[in-house]
């Protein structure tokens, strides 16, 4: 099979990515550490506070929560599952890296999948239910290589054809079969599934790419088993992003974004989806208007230092709160 350059690009990323955490694993502890703790050095106050919100925002457990024993992972002896059936690499190495820093010993959950549920212990996710209050779940920025992909996109709005476009597998989620069953076959939304195995057949289309869904000035962004993996390249593209207010979230912080901000909100049975497409067509200026603020809310995860440093924030903050280190240690 031939790839495209985007592909082959692609298929380079994930190669730097494994090979290149799989030799820092083999690295010593304390020079893994060396670039961090340079680059936190040189970082300005400004800076280092915004870590620190984001990092409260991530990690907020509830006063008292402990780590049982029985089911927990300990510092030091957290390794790679070089011998399970599922090693979740992109998960562990994200994640690991930080945890090796921490002091020996010390209780930790971790759970290597999507997860929309409220948890009993506090435990270290990608996903959790949006919450205003304390959560079990501490969010980290696990399986980045998949989820954290940004649109190149050169085409301007204007240029861009009037349709909403969606392309999902559509299997036991009703949220997603309910937006095919109103409006699949509508001349305004290019809908469909690309899985044949489930679902009616009027609804299955061919597989689109990104570039191809570029094409189109909306792009529905439906969550899937716990977010719309697909909101982050949208928000960072030319084209905006429609959906119902999120219920889940993740390290993008979706539970923080503003409808008729930074993408246009549709109610959750998707009975208004005409009519907020016809306002923004209609109303182009406010269509550039939440491009921009999408596009600036992006800008914050593109630094990889950064996203880094933000990580390592998180994980103290969840030994501390676990009652497991001192609030004043580095």
């Amino acid at each position: 099979m031939k790839l495209d350059a985007k592909n082959r690009k692609r298929y380079a990323d994930r190669f730097r990515y494994f090979a290149s955490n799989m030799a820092m694993y083999f690295l010593p502890d304390r020079m893994a550490d060396i670039p961090w703790r340079r680059f936190h050095s040189r970082l300005s106050d400004t800076a280092l506070e915004d870590i620190t919100r984001r990092a409260s925002y991530y990690v907020k457990l509830p006063g008292g929560a402990e780590v049982p024993e029985g089911e927990s992972f300990l510092t030091g002896k957290f390794k790679f599952p070089f011998f399970a059936r599922h090693h979740h690499s992109s998960y562990f190495f994200d994640i690991y890296p930080h945890l090796r820093m921490m002091p020996d010993g010390m209780r930790f959950l971790y759970m290597a999948e999507d997860v929309d549920w409220e948890l009993p212990a506090p435990t270290f996710v990608k996903s959790r239910p949006v919450t205003a209050g304390p959560s079990m779940s501490a969010i980290c920025r696990m399986d980045s290589i998949r989820h954290f992909r940004f649109a190149e996109d050169e085409v301007p709005y204007e240029k861009k054809k009037d349709i909403v476009v969606s392309r999902n597998e559509v299997r036991d989620q009703p949220w997603r079969s309910r937006l095919l069953e109103m409006y699949c076959g509508d001349p305004r939304f290019d809908f469909g599934q690309i899985n044949s195995d489930v679902g009616r057949p009027e609804w299955v289309r061919p597989f689109m790419s990104i570039d191809e869904q570029l094409g189109h000035k909306f792009i529905m962004c439906i969550r899937g088993n716990d977010v719309a993996t697909n909101l982050k390249w949208v928000m960072s593209s030319n084209s905006i992003a429609v959906m119902p207010r999120p219920d889940v979230e993740s390290w993008y912080m979706e539970g923080l974004l503003k409808g008729g901000v930074h993408y246009i909100e549709v109610k959750p049975d998707y009975s208004d989806l005409p009519e907020r497409i016809d306002h923004y067509l209609s109303h182009p200026d406010e269509a550039e208007e939440i491009i921009a603020n999408a596009h600036r809310w992006v800008d914050r995860f593109r630094d990889t230092r950064i996203e880094q440093q933000v990580m390592r924030e998180a994980v103290c903050r969840y030994f501390v709160q676990t009652g497991q280190t001192d609030p004043e240690k580095p």
